[in-house]
Order: C-alpha cells, then structure tokens, then sequence
C-alpha cells in the first residue's frame, strides 16, 4: 500500500523512538504472605515433587504447599534454613536438601513421608556458595557438590564419595552444577566443564567470543541455553550464538542463585542478583518481569516453571506467582503517562492507548512515547479514530476535536450552537469525517465542518462496515444515519434501561446493541433485550467487539464478556485483566489476532495461544481411604466386616494455575447414581456412613472452574454381609434349628407322656372316686326317686282330701246360702210389713184397725213358721265341723293316715 508524507513521517517518527524510552507489560501475580500460612517471607529456593507439590527452602526452614494448606517441618530436623541452601526433586518422587543450617553443612532426602540424612562429615566444613544437583539411577542416587573448585560426586549405593578439582587457578569459580544423562555440566567463570569420570572444559568455550563468565546453564530438548554476565546465548549443533546481549544482568549472584529456565511456550526466564527477567523470543528483548502494585522484585533468589506453566519467582520479600498468562497488561508502572486508558487505536504497527490527556505510543510491546494533549480541566479523550494519511483524531470531551500528526497536537475549529460544548464520539466513513457534540451530529469533508442534525445527548458514534449507516447511541434510543440517502430510523425498547446505549455492533446477520440494562438486540424495529444468564443480567454493556474468531466481546463493568452464540465466558480481574471497569471506545482486535482491552487501572491484552486456563487438568491424589474404625483401604477389592462400614475419603486436586477455582465431582458405585459436584476446594473430604454389604467403587475427578476434569482416581472395596446372613450360617443354623426342634420335640414327647402317664393315674383315681360318688348319688337318687313317690301319694291324698272337703264346704255355703236367702227375703216381707201395719194403726179409724190387727196377727203368724224353718235349717248345719274341715292340722293327718295308695 502507497502510503501518503504525513503518515509516513508519523510512523517514521514512530520508530525513532523505539529504543529512546522501552518500558514493559506486568503479568498479574499472585502474592503469597505470612497470613496464608508461609513462615517467612524469605524464599531461598523452589522445586516441585512427583506428586505436584511445592517445596520451598526458606528462612525458616523447608516447606511445602499443596494449592490448599501449608506444611512447615519442625526445626528439630535441622533442616537448611539459610540463602547458601538447595532444593531438588527427583523422578522417584524424593526431594532433597542441601546447605547451612543454623549449626552445619547438611544434607537431606524426604521419601515415604520421611526425612533421611546422607552424612559426609567430610563436607563438613562446606561454608558460603557452592553448587548442588541430585538424580536417580536405576538402583541409587548420584549427588555433586561443588565449591569454588572442587566437585564432589557420592553414590548412595556404593557409598562412595570422590572428589574432583576442577582448576588450580586461585580466581577459578564454579557457578552452577547440572546432571544431563551420564554427564555432569559445570558452568563455571572461564566457561562451561563436562565429563563423566573426569571433568573437562568444553569446546563451545572458544566460540565464545566476549565474556566467559557462564553464569547458569538450562537443557532445552538438546540445545543449550547458558546466561552470562551481560549475555544470553544458545549452543546448538556445534554452533554458539548470542541470543542478546543487553540481558540486565551485571553481577554474580553471591549465593550462587543463578536461574535460567523456559516455559512451555518457549519464554526464557532468568535473573543473578536481579530481578526476574525474561527473554521475548519475537521481540529479542529482555524485559523485567514486574509485579503489578511493585515496580519489581529485587534480588531474585529462585525462578521456577511448573509443570502447568506457572513461574515461581521467590525472593527475600516474599513468593509470587505469575500464572494468568493469557493477559498482559499495561499501567502507570509499565510507562503508561496514566493508569485509566480511554480509548485504543492501531496505526500500522503501531498501537496508541489513549489516557485522559496523553497518547501512549506503543511498538513491539514496548512504549516508545508520550504525547499529551492541551490540558484542560474538562479534558477527556474519549475516541479515536485515523484516516488514510495517518492522521489520528481525537474526541477530547470539553477539550473538543483534536488531530495528531507528525506536527504534533492541535485543536480544529468548528462552529458549535450556545451550549453545546465537548466532542463525545468520532467515525471515519468512506473519505469522511463524523463526530458529535452533545447535541447534533457533524461531518468534515476537506477540512470543511457541516452540522448533520440537531440529536440531543449523543454517547457514541460507530460507523459499521458494510452497512452504510452511523450508529449513534443515545439516552434515550439508538438512532441509523444513512449518509448515502440522508434518513434517520429509531429504534427504542420498551425497557427503560434498555433505552440508555452505549454501542452497537453486527454479528451474524443481528444489531447487537450495548445498554445500561445489558446486551440487546434489534428485533421487529425494537431494542430487544436478550438474556444470557444471571451472571450477566444487570450488568451495563459499554463495548462491542466481533472478533475475527466470530466471538463477541462485551466490555462491561464486571470484566469482558465473551460469547461465541452458545458459552458465555467472562474474565476479569481474579483472571489476569488489570481492571474490570471497560471504556465505551477501548476495545480493538489488532492486526496479530491479539484483543485490546482498556480498563480504569490500565491496558490489557489478550492472546489466544496463551490461554491456558481451559487445558490445565489438575494433579489428583486420592488417599487410601480408612473406616471410623481405622481400617485403612490399602489394596484394590480389599474387603470389610459388615460393622465396619463408616468410610472417610481424602482427595486432593493439585493445581496452582488458580487455586479458588479447583472442583471435583465423585461418585460410589453401588451406592451414588450420579456425580455429586463440589465447588468449595476446601472440600476435598466425602464420608459415607452405614453402607450396606455389597461391592463399591469409589471415582473421583477435579477440575479447573468445572471444566477439563483430571483421569479418575478410584479405588473398588466390598463390605461383606455379616456372618448371620452367609450361606453356611444359613444352612449351619437350619441344621441347627432342626436339630433343637428334634430334640424340643423329644423333651416334648417325653413331658407329653411323662404326664399322660400321670393323667392317667389321676384318671382312674377320679374315676374310681367319681364311681363312688355317683354310687352315693344313685343311693341318694333312690331315696329321693321315694321321697317324690311319696311327696306324690301325699299329694294324690291331698287333692282327694281337699276335693272332699270342698265337697262337704260347698253343701254346707249351700244350706247357709238358704238361711241367708230366708233372712233377706222370706223373713224381711213380713217384719216390713207388720211395721207398716202398725204405722197406719194410730191413724186408722177404730172399724178398720181391727181388720189392720187381723192382718198385724197373720202376719206374726207367718213370721213364726218362717222362724221355725230357719230353725229346721240350721239344724242341719254342723259348726264344728266346718271349723275342722279348714284346720291344715286336720288336712295334714287325714293324708299320713291314708293309705299310700289312694285307690286301695
């Protein structure tokens, strides 16, 4: 491409400043301090075991570091505790020790959870700087120890110990001692020594033409890095060449801490009585390697890459871990003029990050100037934006608009209505300038300004490729120019929140749009909202970005989002970015792939080859499980007794890439159907109590953030049923329940007949006693079967006796019914009329009471024979007799002087 004078001069401007003012990213660290656990902050040395655990020498001894708790061993092992001390692992799964305690030299090995010393009394006297490396063989361990000159080599098998002097020359100086295969490398101040069984300088020596000082040495595949005073080279092939020879480094660390690793990317760390550095193999510079909050890390002791690419740098302040490298990033402490960047723009291959009041110019990772705009008290650079000349405009808020080119910084003029004030947005389409104020839109077409529209309270102005529009953003909705017809179209919601934008992008075939209320899309002529889940609901969206991987990122003020149409994943600043508060108008893909990303405390930059997040698979260990009762699970299918069925598992997940974010998820087979998830690393225990006889198979797995899940560790055991419940107890307890119920059969029989036998005595005697008895009731019953005779003859006599005595009574009523019959009327006519006679006598006249006397006469006359018949009557009644006939004395002795038989 042809470029135009100004943009050639600004970019020739660019680059001659590229080696005036070099300044680095940081990496984010994670800090480690006393308050975690750590007994000092003074770290001599660092490795890593088999197993994935850290180890430290530190000040106060050795310690290791699981990525949940810290182990401090006791000082009563004597273990090293000062700057002349080592730390190494071996293959095995052993780690070493070697230097100065409090007292001696000493050396030691931890393996199967104990501490073991190698005594050679004849390094005893071993003070200040040496040299240690320690390996396995296939039956022992093959340890040097260097100091100044000397080289000692012992073998724990053959409990040997040689020594070796290396040069007599009084200034000769071992830096560093290496085991590669069969051989030993000694780096060395006259250069690199090697051998097997003797040790002889190397012929790389001659080809290095400056220093000779060989600081430390690092095997990568089969080349060789070395680090000198001043210098980095590679010996490859035969051949040595300088990787750089502005390393930083000046002098010689005075405990021999001399470090040079690489990561799995290929970066190349180092440092000798300096900071960390390392060595950008694009750039082929040496950066320092700083700590965000600390300009660097003085004195670095040690320099460690584990095996998840994780660099430990320990120093005398403190540890630190940088292991976020998917962000680098960019504030105050890495040359930025400021903290805060507000917008970002790519130039060729020239970035400019944008503060409040300065451009940052940066080339190739490094900040090669600084440009500050007018000062104002209102000055803000909110957008940017270049045309085909290379000239950079700049929205600068009350400032208004500004343009940079080679000449420097100056203000356009332009013609702005009472109260309007600031430019908020600017946008190149086609050949043309657009910015706004905040109440209209305007264009700038050959240095000549005409206003658009009157819009009041525009946000944001974005010219979209393709279609032809300006999107500006508003409080109130989102407004389409079309420059070519000159139309406007609004679009609103009906979500109040939703009305307030920021920005707008295309994205497979949609307007997404950036709101207060969250991401929202044009649909039927509205501003929709979408809903991605509650992580993102509420969160304001003031950045849109379609990368060129088709991910759409959405800078918010909780971090970056980003979403592929399916995963929403979401980085911030626990992740590596510097700040989580993005700017409407800092946010770019440049021309690398990589993402730009400004935050209120700086500039992050985001690299795809250098996410590691989503492929590291934590390092599992499962401990053999154990019972309440203290059975310990050491053997796979090893079986318990059916009471012993309480059992405790102990898991651990080792990963230091960022240990709040290490989960699990385990499952028992037999009892479990599916996995039970844990998201608390704390919680690497599971207890399951009172689990029924059967066959199990206890799975477990960890994961970074519920994602790449390790290779299971599992462990399968059984529970036997109790021995009640086995076959041969069963068939043991039928026989034996047969067995008892013969014999309660036969104790039952024998009671049985014992007591009929008894019965049967019992039998005859209440039979012979009943045959008397009823022998007696038969005697009884024959006097009784009399007696009834008897009572019934008597009966006989008496109803006889009684039937002739009512005989008798009735003859006698009879004639006494007569004498009553007499008395009551035959005798009663006469008397009641002689009384009437005589009543009408005194009044009758003397011829007639003569006739009255005959009848008084007659009358008497019939009186007497009436009283004679009564008389005859009663004759005939007997009185005693009567009497007695009612007498029961007399009844009851006419029937016992009866005859028993009333017919006889």
């Amino acid at each position: 491409m042809k470029l135009s004078k100004n943009r050639l001069g600004i970019i020739t401007l660019i680059l001659s400043l590229c080696h005036t003012m070099v300044f680095s990213q940081f990496y984010p660290a994670k800090v480690y301090s006393l308050q975690e656990g750590m007994p000092t902050n003074s770290i001599y040395d660092i490795t890593q075991s088999k197993d994935g655990i850290m180890w430290f020498v530190t000040a106060k001894g050795v310690v290791n570091y699981n990525a949940l708790n810290w182990q401090v061993f006791p000082d009563s092992l004597e273990l090293p505790s000062t700057p002349f001390s080592f730390i190494r692992s071996c293959d095995d799964g052993s780690v070493w020790v070697a230097g100065q305690n409090s007292t001696s030299f000493i050396i030691k090995y931890f393996h199967d959870n104990n501490w073991q010393e190698i005594a050679l009394p004849q390094l005893a006297n071993i003070q200040g700087k040496f040299s240690f490396d320690v390996k396995k063989d296939s039956q022992a361990y093959s340890i040097i120890i260097c100091d100044s000159n000397t080289a000692y080599t012992y073998n724990t098998k053959t409990k040997e110990l040689k020594s070796t002097v290396v040069s007599e020359r009084d200034n000769f100086r071992i830096n560093a001692v290496n085991f590669k295969n069969d051989k030993v490398f000694l780096a060395t101040n006259e250069g690199l020594y090697s051998g097997q069984d003797g040790i002889l300088p190397q012929q790389l020596n001659v080809l290095i033409k400056g220093d000779k000082e060989i600081l430390q040495i690092h095997w990568q595949g089969d080349d060789l890095l070395l680090l000198g005073l001043g210098w980095l080279g590679k010996y490859k092939n035969d051949e040595f060449s300088y990787l750089s020879t502005h390393t930083g480094i000046k002098t010689s660390s005075p405990y021999n801490k001399h470090n040079l690793t690489t990561d799995q990317l290929g970066r190349i760390f180092y440092s000798s009585n300096s900071g960390a550095n390392y060595f950008d193999n694009e750039s082929e510079t040496g950066k320092t390697l700083y700590v965000n909050g600390r300009v660097f890390n003085v004195l670095s002791n040690k320099i460690f890459v584990d095996r998840e690419n994780n660099v430990w740098v320990g120093d005398h302040r403190g540890l630190f871990k940088f292991n976020v490298l998917r962000f680098e990033n960019y504030n105050e402490n890495t040359g930025l003029a400021k903290d805060e960047v507000t917008s970002i723009l790519q130039l060729d291959d020239a970035l400019i990050l944008a503060n409040a009041n300065y451009l940052n110019i940066l080339k190739n990772g490094s900040i090669v100037k600084k440009v500050a705009i007018v000062s104002d008290p209102g000055a803000r650079i909110l957008d940017m934006v270049h045309d085909e000349s290379g000239k950079i405009y700049l929205a600068a808020g009350s400032s208004g608009l500004m343009m940079y080119d080679s000449q420097g910084i100056k203000s356009i003029n332009w013609k702005n209505s009472p109260g309007e004030i600031g430019v908020a947005s600017v946008g190149m389409f086609k050949d043309s300038l657009f910015f706004t104020s905040n109440k209209a839109l305007y264009i700038m077409k050959r240095d000549r300004v005409h206003k658009i529209m009157n819009i009041a309270s525009i946000r944001n102005l974005q010219c979209l490729p393709g279609d032809s529009i300006i999107a500006l953003s508003t409080h109130k909705g989102l407004i389409f120019y079309n420059p070519l017809k000159g139309d406007t179209t609004s679009f609103v919601s009906t979500n109040r929140k939703y009305n307030n934008t920021y920005g707008v992008t295309s994205w497979n075939g949609n307007h997404y749009v950036g709101t207060a209320g969250g991401l929202a899309v044009i649909k039927n002529g509205e501003i929709t909202p979408i809903n991605l889940g509650e992580k993102l609901n509420r969160v304001a969206i003031y950045s849109l970005l379609v990368s060129s991987k088709n991910r759409l990122w959405l800078g918010t003020n909780e971090g970056v989002f980003i979403w592929d149409g399916t995963t929403l994943t979401n980085y911030n600043k626990s992740d590596g970015l510097v700040g989580d508060e993005v700017n409407r108008n800092a946010m770019i893909e440049d021309s690398y792939g990589n993402i730009w990303i400004g935050t209120e405390m700086g500039a992050s930059v985001y690299t795809y080859d250098e996410d590691k997040s989503f492929k590291i698979k934590p390092q599992l260990v499962l401990d053999n499980p154990y019972t309440q009762k203290g059975t310990v699970i050491k053997d796979q299918n090893q079986a318990l007794q059916h009471d012993d069925n309480t059992i405790a598992f102990d898991f651990l997940g080792i990963s230091f890439f960022d240990e709040k974010q290490i989960t699990y998820r385990y499952k028992l087979k037999g009892f479990d159907n599916d996995w039970i998830i844990i998201n608390n690393p704390n919680s690497n225990a599971v207890r399951y109590t009172n689990l029924a006889p059967g066959d199990y198979e206890f799975t477990v797995e960890s994961g970074i953030a519920g994602n790449n899940y390790s290779a299971p560790e599992s462990i399968e055991f059984s529970i036997n049923e109790p021995f009640y419940a086995s076959t041969w107890f069963t068939f043991l307890t039928i026989i034996s329940l047969s067995l008892l119920l013969y014999m309660i059969y036969r104790i039952r029989f024998y009671v049985i007949l014992k007591n009929q036998k008894k019965l049967q005595r019992e039998v005859i005697a209440s039979t012979q006693e009943i045959q008397e008895m009823n022998k007696e009731i038969q005697a009884q019953n024959e006097e009784l079967t009399t007696q009834s005779e008897e009572i019934v003859s008597t009966n006989e006599m008496l109803e006889i006796t009684v039937y002739e005595r009512t005989r008798q009574l009735r003859e006698q009523n009879k004639k006494l019914a007569e004498y009553a019959f007499i008395n009551s009327h035959q005798l009663r006519a006469p008397i009641c009329r002689m009384i009437g006679l005589l009543n009408l006598l005194p009044i009758t006249k003397k011829e007639e009471q003569n006739m009255i006397l005959q009848l008084i006469h007659q009358t008497g006359v019939e009186l007497d024979q009436i009283s004679k018949d009564i008389n005859n009557l009663l004759d005939q009644v007997d009185f005693s007799q009567l009497e007695e006939i009612n007498s029961i004395e007399i009844i009851n002795a006419e029937i016992k002087d009866r005859p028993s038989n009333p017919h006889e």
